[in-house]
């Protein structure tokens, strides 16, 4: 089969475009053909694993309203692209930056979307695509008013066109349910992302080390952990607390825990390689996932199962799909003394850890990368005989 992937970042910017990645490697050793178009956002100093970029939607704040509504440059380029490679199907995955005019080029073969988390047109996410509302503020005047387009101009302009897709493939049962009423009758599956098997399960080594892996902004609620850990130090106060990732938010996170940062009870360590990721997984005791915003299905929550490691999470999103009594605990969004509560009982007692570690290597057999590969074929065979 040919395959045109249509994301907006080219890069490995997080778990859409490193779903990405994933199906561009599987199912080229498949014997598949593979183009993928993103545009330049955030593409400067990055290895790319793009093939074509589209310039980014720029310029003075009525050129980026008129761009979000409709990217001509991107109509023409990926007019283009289908003229001259003819794809058995398309894929279609974070499309924001390409305006619903990616799906007005790409219809002439069958289409397939992977919903990776709150887009333009999400009516019941909208609100996640608003900077004072992933601030955890009342939303501002000009979000108020970004709300307003986004709800009565943006996202009209795509439902006509997404209401003629093929099917909606969405990670978790929590995206797919939420999207049914924005695309009509459109099939709408759970296909659960896959992620190679990169290491055997491994014992919890020891009970006092906490782990976060993601992105350093306020949607992820890595301030929520800091809140929380601080609690936990009262009762345990040889627990420690490694940071893994970068964003906005660092330097602001940094100087709120300054002091345990200088005490060795905080760690800050920035972004690091796969390999490192594995590493200080293992050695970890137990895996956070404190987002405030409704997480689809993050690919450490995966990683973690995999390597056999206790996870404690927000119940919000998918989520509660990945965590269970079997295998760590679940907590109100937002909520430190939740967190804290949850997290106690599981760092002095290293037999439940172990329990709990094996409860996530028991559920990381589901998500196996050559599986959900087989299922992906399978859905672009039926796109292609429809």
């Amino acid at each position: 089969m040919k395959l045109l992937h249509v994301i907006n970042i080219g890069h490995e910017a997080g778990g859409a475009e490193r779903s990405v990645r994933l199906i561009q490697q599987g199912m080229t050793a498949r014997g598949h053909q593979i183009r993928t178009v993103a545009t330049t956002l955030d593409s400067e100093g990055h290895e790319l694993f793009a093939d074509d970029l589209v310039p980014a939607i720029q310029g003075s704040a009525p050129q980026r309203f008129l761009g979000y509504f409709w990217h001509r440059d991107a109509h023409r380029r990926l007019t283009r692209i289908m003229d001259e490679y003819q794809p058995d199907v398309v894929h279609l995955h974070t499309i924001g930056e390409f305006s619903p005019a990616a799906l007005a080029a790409t219809d002439r073969s069958p289409q397939i979307l992977t919903l990776h988390g709150p887009e333009d047109w999400t009516l019941e996410l909208l609100r996640w695509n608003l900077h004072s509302a992933t601030r955890g503020e009342r939303l501002s005047l000009s979000d108020q008013a970004r709300y307003l387009y986004l709800r009565f101009l943006q996202r009209p302009a795509y439902l006509p066109r997404l209401r003629r897709l093929d099917r909606v493939l969405a990670p978790s049962a929590y995206f797919a349910e939420l999207v049914r009423r924005d695309v009509g009758k459109v099939p709408v599956h759970v296909l659960p992302n896959g992620v190679p098997r990169t290491a055997l399960p491994q014992p919890v080594k020891e009970s006092g080390s906490l782990l976060y892996v993601g992105r350093l902004e306020r949607v992820k609620g890595v301030h929520v952990l800091l809140d929380a850990f601080r609690l936990l130090l009262e009762s345990h106060p040889d627990t420690t607390l490694d940071i893994v990732g970068d964003g906005a938010d660092r330097a602001a996170l940094e100087t709120s825990v300054a002091d345990l940062t200088a005490a060795g009870r905080v760690r800050f360590r920035g972004w690091v390689s796969p390999d490192a990721v594995s590493e200080a997984l293992a050695a970890s005791s137990v895996v956070v996932i404190p987002s405030v915003w409704p997480e689809n299905f993050p690919t450490v929550a995966l990683e973690a199962l995999q390597i056999g490691r206790p996870l404690v999470a927000s119940r919000v999103g998918g989520l509660p799909e990945l965590v269970g009594e079997d295998n760590g605990a679940l907590v109100p969004a937002g909520d430190a003394p939740a967190l804290a509560e949850a997290l106690r009982p599981l760092v002095s007692d290293l037999e439940r850890l172990r329990r709990l570690g094996d409860g996530s290597a028991a559920r990381a057999a589901r998500y196996d990368v050559e599986s959900f590969l087989d299922a992906l074929e399978n859905h672009y065979r039926e796109a292609i005989s429809r």
